[in-house]
């Protein structure tokens, strides 16, 4: 890996599990109850960082033009109208398929996802400044587009891992093997947004809607049902994939 990649993960992994971990001890001692003005900064704080970790890494070691072309990246939000109504209906396809096969159950009303937006735009959306608008084209500079998508989601993935130890946390009550399908699974449409938009604020909006709609339609973290989830987003990937190739082998002809 480079030297830019090392130092993001570095610098991510390092802060984040230091701010989750000591959330994780503090409850798992009793000292915090989750779900408190503390804990639910002290959460918030350690999602963001892959942003403003990239975001400081960025302003350190580019030019100003490439600070200001990235950060113009992150804040544009001038795309067709098309592209919302397919990154939105990608989502909620994403979360509501599920319950088809016994994967998720609708608990709330659907404006629900709607009225949190704003919210998850912090708890979660922010986070592809750096998995999405960073560590993904980065890896592509190497690999190609299917094997940066896995290395990507395995690395979402396993910067997850000290919320399974913050007592009273949602992924208390998952299934470790369903959030990594369903990382992966997430990371191949992650991947076919960013592949024919390149938009880091797309990505924002995919991910802030899968998180809202995820309120809506709660999963049921079977196995089963996380493969499932990965096997559709991965024929879908393979599809768009497919014909961004073929696409572009008709524009150098």
């Amino acid at each position: 890996m480079s030297v830019e990649i090392r130092r993001f993960l570095f610098l991510t992994f390092a802060t984040s599990w230091f701010i989750w971990g000591g959330l994780a001890l503090l409850t798992q001692l009793n000292l915090l109850k989750f779900g408190s003005a503390v804990s639910m900064i002290l959460f918030i704080l350690g999602g963001v960082t892959p942003a403003f970790c990239e975001i400081w890494l960025k302003k350190k070691y580019s030019t100003k033009e490439e600070f200001h072309s990235f950060i113009h990246n992150i804040k544009n939000a001038k795309h067709p109208l098309s592209w919302y109504i397919f990154v939105i209906g990608l989502a909620f396809i994403a979360c509501f398929l599920p319950t088809l096969w016994g994967g998720a159950v609708m608990e709330e009303p659907l404006y629900l996802a709607f009225i949190e937006l704003p919210i998850m735009i912090i708890g979660g959306g922010l986070e592809e400044i750096g998995w999405r608008g960073f560590l993904q084209p980065t890896l592509q500079k190497r690999w190609s587009p299917l094997l940066s998508t896995f290395m990507v989601g395995a690395i979402w993935t396993i910067w997850h891992l000290p919320l399974w130890f913050v007592v009273g946390s949602n992924q208390m009550n998952m299934n470790f093997l369903w959030f990594t399908l369903t990382a992966l699974a997430l990371s191949f449409l992650l991947t076919v947004i960013y592949l024919f938009t390149n938009s880091i604020f797309l990505c924002i909006i995919f991910h802030t809607f899968i998180n809202s709609f995820w309120d809506v339609f709660i999963p049921v973290t079977s196995v089963t049902s996380g493969l499932w989830t990965f096997l559709l987003a991965f024929l879908l990937f393979t599809i768009f994939e497919a014909y961004r190739k073929k696409s572009f082998r008709i524009v150098r002809t």
